[in-house]
């Protein structure tokens, strides 16, 4: 096994049309699984060819499918050579059962390209753990590529920009109503680790958690209004996490709308900033990484820089090679 602080990262090769893209449910079943036929019907309209895992379409109550049927699609795509990438239809829950399992040695043996989001955060962040693997967390087909019609351009660019480019991706630019901003000054530069904040709190004291050394941690969430983010934060700042990182990245925090219940709550945006101080790095926030249409992908393990006065963030390397 590859340490955790092992400096050979490694890349996977580009996409390339014609190349075959595996399809798995690594978490929860399809909400519709129309939408997913659609979103699998986009990649081919783009010339590249698609296999779905022979459990693709299981449903377990939450889950995609068994333990086993999950993770034999997941393994069955890693170890196929043909495969190029594996992408997750869709989030939701179920990825943290299957993580012993998943065939880490195949991976270093033959890297390939693995996008997921959301519950898929553990995946990308073991492989870096388990593989020092670049993986990518962003779109997937039965999410963002389902709707010809209304297909993201920002998400779209940035999702092919990622798994097709040799090049260094740069600095990032959003939209102009939406720009990043700056909330703790100075420069940073480290390894960027982004994810899921449920994920990643869930991971802390297992053996599939990446060193957050001198990393840049970017975080998002959906559904957690702000004493339970508050909770979420408190537990990788007890676990030493923040003291750990380079800097510290804020993407979007959506559906948290607070409730009163027997007392006023706080704005979450205060829950921001104090941790964002507790850290003492520099740091950004209002990515457009999310739970959200117009989003970022990323990949998960290059370098990275970020400017907390100036509210600006670069991406040093490839994320394929």
């Amino acid at each position: 096994m590859l340490s955790q602080h092992n400096s050979s990262v490694i890349f996977p090769a580009p996409l390339r049309r014609g190349d075959l893209i595996g399809v798995v449910a690594p978490s929860s079943p399809q909400r519709d699984d129309e939408q997913l036929k659609s979103g699998i019907r986009y990649f081919e309209s783009l010339g590249y060819r698609v296999a779905c895992g022979d459990n693709l379409w299981k449903r377990y109550g939450y889950l995609a499918g068994s333990d086993q049927e999950r993770i034999d699609d997941l393994n069955a795509m890693i170890r196929n050579p043909e495969v190029k990438m594996i992408i997750a239809g869709r989030g939701g829950y179920g990825m943290t059962r299957i993580l012993p399992k998943v065939d880490y040695r195949a991976l270093r043996r033959s890297p390939k390209i693995i996008v997921g989001f959301s519950d898929v955060t553990a995946l990308n962040l073991a492989l870096l753990r388990k593989c020092n693997l670049v993986s990518f967390s962003g779109a997937m087909p039965g999410v963002d590529f389902w709707n010809p019609e209304g297909i993201d351009s920002f998400a779209e660019e940035w999702f092919w920009r990622c798994i097709t480019w040799r090049k260094p991706l740069g600095v990032v630019r959003q939209p102009e109503d939406c720009p990043i901003l700056g909330l703790g000054s100075g420069t940073a530069q480290g390894r960027l680790i982004a994810g899921n904040l449920t994920l990643v709190a869930a991971l802390t004291g297992t053996p599939f958690l990446p060193s957050f050394r001198n990393a840049l941690l970017l975080l998002e969430e959906i559904g957690e209004e702000a004493y339970r983010v508050d909770r979420l934060f408190s537990q990788l700042d007890n676990a030493g996490v923040l003291r750990s990182i380079a800097g510290l990245l804020l993407g979007q925090f959506t559906n948290a709308k607070p409730t009163r219940v027997s007392v006023d709550p706080l704005p979450i945006e205060d829950v921001f900033y104090e941790y964002a101080q507790r850290a003492g790095k520099p740091a950004i926030g209002n990515l457009l990484y999310g739970h959200i249409p117009t989003k970022l992908t990323l990949p998960i393990g290059v370098q990275a820089s970020i400017d907390g006065k100036r509210g600006a963030f670069k991406i040093l390397e490839a994320g394929v090679r």
